[in-house]
């Protein structure tokens, strides 16, 4: 029961990462939130990261967009350990908060590796991931782009996004 409750909180980490990541792109854009969820929807994971890390190297000061960048890369390779935990075949393990992952791929390969992982350990990955929520909200939070009390409402719309971009070169 400990190992499915640890795999579920995987998911719900996640989708709240790809929540935050498709307001992040839409408050960057300075776009209506619930009228871009209809695109971010369409978008895969990897296609919302690079959009994300595009559009801040546009809007952001070095240093902001540097940082996102960075959350984004470490959210990508979190990526991966959320799909083999998500998509990994399980055998319970000795105790109940014990399980081996069977590994093998597409077209009937199969290893015969078989990592055994705690919930612990799943639980800790799944940590990691609403930390970089937090991180994306609070880049949000600094820009005047997000009100913690009431997430959907742009505390800012139009004149934030100004605000946010780095200033221009000198002539």
């Amino acid at each position: 029961m400990k190992m499915y409750c640890a795999i579920g909180m995987i998911a719900v980490s996640w989708a709240q990462l790809e929540d935050m990541v498709s307001l992040c792109i839409s408050r960057l854009l300075g776009a209506d939130h619930t009228e871009f969820l209809p695109i971010a929807s369409n978008m895969q994971v990897k296609a919302r990261f690079d959009a994300l890390k595009a559009i801040a190297g546009l809007r952001l000061p070095a240093d902001e967009a540097k940082a996102l960048v960075s959350r984004c890369d470490e959210a990508l390779e979190l990526g991966r350990e959320r799909n083999k935990i998500l998509h990994g075949s399980w055998i319970q393990g000795e105790t109940d908060d014990v399980a081996i992952r069977l590994n093998y791929r597409a077209h009937g390969r199969i290893s015969a590796d078989a990592p055994v992982i705690s919930a612990r350990e799943i639980a800790e990955i799944s940590d990691r991931i609403t930390m970089l929520t937090e991180g994306f909200a609070q880049t949000l939070q600094r820009l005047g782009l997000f009100d913690p009390r009431n997430p959907m409402r742009n505390p800012a719309r139009g004149s934030a996004t100004e605000a946010a971009k780095p200033p221009e070169a000198a002539d």
